[in-house]
């Protein structure tokens, strides 16, 4: 179900949790506001009656209950609740954190969105100690206006995941001119990868324009835009100006080949073989051999055999330089677009990599602010929660000008 108040995620993986399809919230919309109030100063066992029964059906409480717990352990009580043009924040003892929140006819709560939480006595030191305590291998870059501002390990060339739709972005607004947004292409089998994305639902022979796959190929990283741009663009000319890991530059029908599709002989070829050895293997493909069923996303897959590798400081200065590209601020991220005058964000994430590069600008006139922060664990799954977490207090410290 997709109704308003029933259809219902739950993204803990990412530390977000969305809770039904949350409108909009006025700055007078006090129900709302004391509803969600209700949610964190109510006893748990009396918790149950402040929601809407489809809600319940499809979340028990005992799974909201732990995490009401699990907010109220990290930021304390709940103090006061502030409104504005974005999502309410919920202003704690300790930190803060967005939320948004919709009710039914009847005044239940039908939706509840709560967004990753931020400290009070956060630190770019002490955010960092936490990051080196991960048992997974990190890198992180800040800069401002292009400038470095800080770096751990920022010239380590790592996976990412789909941030490296990033760099094709960037080769496609280099090579041509701005006639090239209108070139209208048509959507062939060939092309289908498998998600993230939509297009891979289209029908074969939709026509489609540049402009419409750049878009998608960044604000909902589709896989099928992506390769279908990268042929546009030319994998010799994206081999150009990146590091010889990345050679050959793969399309993501090739990655998911290569990981899930070929036989073990196949694969091994690849990875032992030279450059010319494997381009050839890559031209016997006919397509996507492999369906999402197949995809184990959760585990690390060959991260640093077949993938795509970028330092931070490289994401960083790609994005900068890609400040007045449209595409990069559709999808926020992990940000409140509200909160910022401009929110650029590309992320990445498969079993052991995990990805999030933001533009950040609080003003016309301010500053721009670069956070680039990726993770690698080829053994074992990351602590993707954790992660997210500190992405986030790091968006936290440039929003509250502590960087």
């Amino acid at each position: 179900m997709r109704s308003k108040f029933t259809s219902i995620t739950i993204l803990l993986a990412l530390g977000i949790i969305v809770l039904g399809a949350i409108a909009p919230l006025a700055a007078e919309a006090t129900p709302e506001k004391e509803a969600l109030m209700k949610v964190f100063t109510h006893p748990p066992d009396q918790r149950k009656d402040l929601f809407a029964e489809s809600f319940l059906d499809q979340v028990p409480i005992d799974n909201i209950n732990s995490i009401i717990a699990q907010y109220k352990s990290n930021l304390g009580e709940l103090e006061s609740i502030k409104s504005g043009e974005g999502p309410y924040t919920l202003i704690f003892e300790k930190g803060t954190a967005p939320s948004r929140i919709s009710l039914d006819t009847e005044g239940k709560i039908a939706g509840l969105w709560f967004g990753n939480w931020t400290l009070k006595s956060d630190t770019l030191e002490n955010l960092v100690s936490e990051l080196r305590s991960l048992d997974s291998s990190v890198s992180l870059y800040l800069s401002k206006n292009g400038e470095e501002i800080y770096s751990l390990n920022a010239e380590e060339k790592m996976a990412v995941g789909s941030t490296f739709k990033l760099y094709v972005l960037q080769a496609l607004y280099d090579r041509f001119e701005s006639d090239v947004w209108d070139k209208v292409v048509w959507l062939k089998r060939k092309d289908m990868s498998l998600p993230s994305g939509i297009l891979q639902d289209w029908p074969v022979g939709t026509p489609v324009t540049v402009k419409t796959l750049s878009n998608l190929m960044i604000s909902q990283s589709d896989n099928t835009a992506t390769d279908i741009l990268i042929d546009l663009v030319g994998r010799k000319y994206l081999e150009q100006n990146t590091n010889p890991k990345n050679r050959p530059f793969l399309t993501t029908i090739e990655a998911f080949n290569l990981k899930y599709g070929v036989d073990s002989a196949t694969r091994k070829d690849y990875m032992t073989g030279n450059t010319k050895q494997k381009r050839e293997i890559l031209e016997s493909f006919q397509g996507l051999g492999v369906s999402a069923s197949q995809v184990t996303a959760s585990t690390p897959t060959l991260i640093e055999e077949v993938e795509w590798f970028f330092s931070t400081e490289e994401l960083a200065s790609i994005i900068y330089d890609l400040r007045e590209a449209n595409e990069i601020y559709i999808n926020p991220g992990l940000a409140t677009k509200s909160d910022w005058c401009r929110a650029g964000y590309k992320g990445g994430s498969e079993g052991g990599v995990l990805q999030y590069t933001h533009l950040l600008q609080k003003s016309k006139n301010s500053p721009v602010y670069v956070i680039s922060l990726t993770a690698n664990n080829p053994d074992k799954g990351l602590n993707t929660s954790k992660i997210t977490e500190i992405a986030s207090r790091l968006i936290a410290l440039v929003k509250e000008g502590k960087l």
